[in-house]
């Protein structure tokens, strides 16, 4: 198969926009969602369980985001709320290091369910682990605004 730069070019830029356009519509929907009733709902009920973690209210729905759509669009999320000034610097490392623990949890568990991996598992030992990596880091480090910067 021959290399052709321009094709390439093309299909990287094509790719590119693909994921703006899509970066961007989320964002967007993410701002009218952030105003609904659903929104606070959500905030509740994951409020309680993500509180012992040492998560606060303002981090569930970046979770939320991260877990079902990935750790880009998590992180995208993340970003938003950090800069609005909505996440504390534990917040903001806590939601980091849950995510790159444990993200994409539909897309990922269905590919390797596809190669024969139990579902179950997959999904389960990567939220426990996650939870487990969080709980420890929030138990055992002391967070300021020194040590994020």
């Amino acid at each position: 198969m021959e290399f052709d730069l321009i094709t390439s070019a093309t299909n990287a830029f094509k790719l590119s926009l693909k994921l703006f356009l899509v970066i961007v519509f989320i964002m967007i929907a993410y701002e009218f969602f952030e105003d609904s009733k659903l929104y606070n709902k959500i905030q509740e009920i994951l409020q309680r369980p993500l509180k012992k973690v040492g998560f606060t209210p303002n981090s569930t729905i970046t979770m939320v985001v991260g877990l079902v759509l990935g750790i880009a669009y998590g992180a995208g999320v993340l970003i938003r709320n950090a800069m609005s000034g909505k996440m504390s610097s534990k917040d903001i490392f806590l939601s980091s290091l849950f995510l790159s623990v444990c993200h994409a949890v539909f897309e990922d568990t269905l590919l390797f369910v596809a190669l024969g991996g139990n579902g179950f598992i997959i999904l389960g030992t990567r939220i426990i682990l996650a939870l487990l990596v969080a709980v420890i880091i929030s138990k055992f480090v002391k967070f300021n605004s020194d040590n994020l910067g």
